[in-house]
C-alpha cells in the first residue's frame, strides 16, 4: 500500500516534464529586461539576439589576409522571439545553429515518449506535437553555400559550408496582436479587395 501510495505521489511528476525553454514563457518584463531582451513596440514582441563578434572580427581579417570567409553563422549565434497576443504570450520561438541544442530537444522528445508529425520538404524537416495545451514545432532546414557568394574573396572555395537553422515554436493559442500585424492585414485585405492572386497557402 505504501508503495502504491509512492507511485501514486511520483505520477505527476513522470508525466509532466517542463517543456523545453517554456519557463519564458511566464516571463515579466522585469524578468525579460533583466535576461537581456529588447521590446520591439510596433511588433509587441520581446527579442533576444546572440550573435559571437569574434566570428565577424575574423572573417574580415582572413579577406585582407586573402583567404577564404567561414560565412556559417557561429554555433552560438541565436534569436528568441516571445511574441504577445492582447491577452498574453502568443508564442516563443527560438532560432539557432547549435546541433547538441537541438539533440537536446530530440533526447527530451524521446526520453518523454512524445508521439509527434513528421513531414519534409526536402532541405526541411518539421516536427509537430501537442503538450501541455501548446502546440510544438521543431524544424531543421539545411542551409547549401555555392563555391561563391558576394560575401567572399575571388577565392574558390573548397571546403563544405553549408550548416543547418534549428527552430524550436511554442504557440498558446492566442492570436499575435502589435501594429505590424494590423498593418500586414490591412495590406492583405487589400490586396484582396483587388483581386491580386492569392498565395498557394491561402488557398489551401
Amino acid at each position: 500500500m505504501k508503495n502504491l501510495l509512492y507511485l501514486l505521489l511520483l505520477l505527476p511528476a513522470l508525466s509532466f516534464a517542463q517543456l523545453p525553454y517554456s519557463k519564458m514563457l511566464s516571463y515579466d518584463e522585469s524578468q525579460l529586461k533583466e535576461k537581456k531582451f529588447k521590446y520591439d513596440k510596433d511588433k509587441n514582441q520581446y527579442v533576444l539576439n546572440k550573435s559571437n563578434g569574434l566570428n565577424n572580427v575574423s572573417n574580415v581579417f582572413s579577406a585582407i589576409g586573402g583567404a577564404t570567409a567561414d560565412i556559417r553563422p557561429h554555433s552560438e549565434d541565436y534569436r528568441i522571439i516571445i511574441q504577445y497576443g492582447e491577452t498574453g504570450v502568443s508564442y516563443l520561438q527560438a532560432i539557432f545553429y547549435d546541433d547538441n541544442a537541438f539533440l537536446n530537444i530530440q533526447n527530451w522528445i524521446t526520453e518523454n515518449n512524445i508521439n509527434f508529425i513528421e513531414s519534409t520538404t526536402g532541405k526541411k524537416i518539421i516536427q509537430t506535437f501537442d503538450y501541455d495545451n501548446y502546440k510544438v514545432e521543431v524544424y531543421v532546414e539545411k542551409v547549401g553555400i555555392s563555391s561563391t557568394t558576394g560575401r567572399t574573396t575571388s577565392l574558390a572555395k573548397n571546403i563544405d559550408e553549408s550548416y543547418n537553422i534549428y527552430s524550436y515554436t511554442i504557440s498558446t493559442g492566442i492570436p499575435p496582436s502589435s501594429k505590424w500585424h494590423e498593418k500586414e492585414a490591412a495590406k492583405k485585405a487589400k490586396a484582396d479587395a483587388k483581386g491580386k492572386k492569392k498565395d498557394i497557402e491561402d488557398l489551401f
